[in-house]
């Protein structure tokens, strides 16, 4: 059933114009208020360019299979973590809205088949500002092309990018993407719980309608659209990208809310000057495990896509294994110690920097033992004091209750001693020393 729409309040918009093309906006639109900002391996299409390599705006040496690089320095802006989740779409119009992390010009989308089993031919694109709800502000809404097409067929196993965008996007704006699907697919490649809503149109083409009167279903999925990027200013000096599992995807929060503790981070850098500000990533991916295959491919294996190909990426956080030691029969921190040296091997190789944090509290969820809240406890000694990673987050120690540190403070428990309230997230932003980063 469709979500009613709520209408939020837009800032003061400017749109650059060069002939009959409108570009996007040069103000943050639909940003949160004052008071809310406070509270590898799979290679992507042939047919796409691929952002440059970390920090540099060198000529990268294209992979094999892989798509061919690109000169212009990128930074990512806003990401998830794609699999293939249970959804059949054709026929239609996806319209989705994804918040853009850092400002720029020059914005590319990325479109993923990377789970697909056949090939996808997305008709017809679109990208513009949200005003509220499916509509999108009167004046933002612009065709995207691929190579100078507006259609574009991506194989399985693939992803490609989109010819940059002309005009620019401000940090905090809720980009609304929207997709044309001609024909049926079975097995899409996307996000399972985006914590987001999506818009599903009747049949037809309803890319280019500003309106979201065509769109009269729902759901809190994202479908294909895996990446956006910028060319950001010379000042920004990267993204950093969050990667881990529910605690990180958001759960906990309401639909729309925007309060994932990357949503948090993202405005206390938003805040800082111009040479400190970073896009911020979220690849967190509800039920993920470290070392096993569980919701998506495990976080040994999905790290480099997810994570380390980001365009621009200069620091990652490795916030992920709570689900490893709650569902797993584990007698030593070894296995996890392994995967954890693993990816940190592989951010070194690629000049990023890797940083640790401290699992935090499951006492009273249902999967919770005294053997493994050992192992919890023991880890997080580990992540303190090897000197292993790049710099240490004790997300632990933010969000545990002090008299029983075992288990979450109150305030910070989304009330099943797992999850996090929306406080408890704020508190894992905060607890971030921006200086690591």
């Amino acid at each position: 059933m469709a979500r009613p729409a709520h209408r939020l309040t837009m800032a003061a918009l400017a749109l650059a114009v060069s002939g009959t093309t409108v570009a996007l906006p040069t103000a943050p639109v639909h940003a949160e208020s004052p008071t809310a900002a406070t509270a590898r391996r799979h290679p992507t299409s042939s047919a796409a360019l691929r952002p440059a390599a970390v920090g540099g705006h060198r000529k990268a040496a294209p992979r094999p299979g892989g798509e061919a690089p690109v000169r212009r320095r990128l930074v990512g802006s806003w990401t998830t973590s794609t699999y293939r989740v249970p959804a059949a779409l054709g026929g239609q119009t996806v319209r989705m809205v994804v918040r853009a992390s850092i400002g720029g010009s020059g914005m590319r989308l990325r479109l993923s088949n990377l789970f697909g089993a056949a090939p996808v031919t997305f008709a017809n694109v679109h990208v513009g500002v949200q005003a509220y709800g499916a509509e999108i502000l009167t004046g933002t809404n612009r065709p995207v092309t691929f190579r100078g097409r507006a259609a574009v067929k991506v194989a399985p196993g693939q992803a490609v990018w989109s010819d940059p965008i002309p005009g620019r996007i401000a940090g905090g704006s809720a980009v609304v993407v929207s997709l044309h699907l001609p024909g049926t697919v079975d097995g899409v490649t996307g996000h399972e719980r985006a914590y987001s809503t999506t818009y599903l149109s009747d049949p037809g083409d309803h890319t280019a309608e500003e309106s979201g009167e065509g769109f009269t279903y729902t759901s809190t999925q994202w479908y294909f659209l895996d990446r956006l990027a910028v060319e950001a200013g010379a000042a920004t000096i990267g993204s950093v990208v969050a990667f881990g599992d529910s605690i990180t995807d958001g759960a906990g929060q309401a639909v729309d809310a925007n309060r994932r503790w990357t949503d948090y981070l993202r405005q206390r850098l938003a805040h800082e000057a111009p040479s400190r500000r970073m896009g911020v990533l979220n690849a967190g991916i509800s039920g993920n495990r470290l070392l096993r295959p569980n919701v998506g491919p495990s976080g040994v294996t999905r790290f480099y896509r997810d994570a380390l190909s980001q365009p621009g990426v200069r620091t990652v956080v490795v916030y992920e294994g709570i689900n490893d030691i709650s569902r797993g029969a584990y007698t030593s921190i070894k296995p996890i110690v392994y995967g954890y040296k693993r990816l940190i091997r592989e951010a070194h190789a690629r000049k990023v920097k890797v940083l640790g944090a401290t699992l935090t509290p499951f006492y009273g969820f249902g999967t919770w033992t005294p053997e493994r809240e050992e192992i919890r406890q023991r880890l997080n000694t580990w992540i303190r004091t090897s000197g292993a990673f790049d710099g240490v987050l004790d997300f632990d120690r933010a969000v545990r209750d002090p008299e029983f540190p075992e288990q979450l403070a109150l305030s910070y428990d989304s009330g099943d001693h797992l999850h996090l309230s929306d406080a408890g997230r704020r508190a894992l932003a905060d607890a971030v020393n921006l200086r690591l980063l």
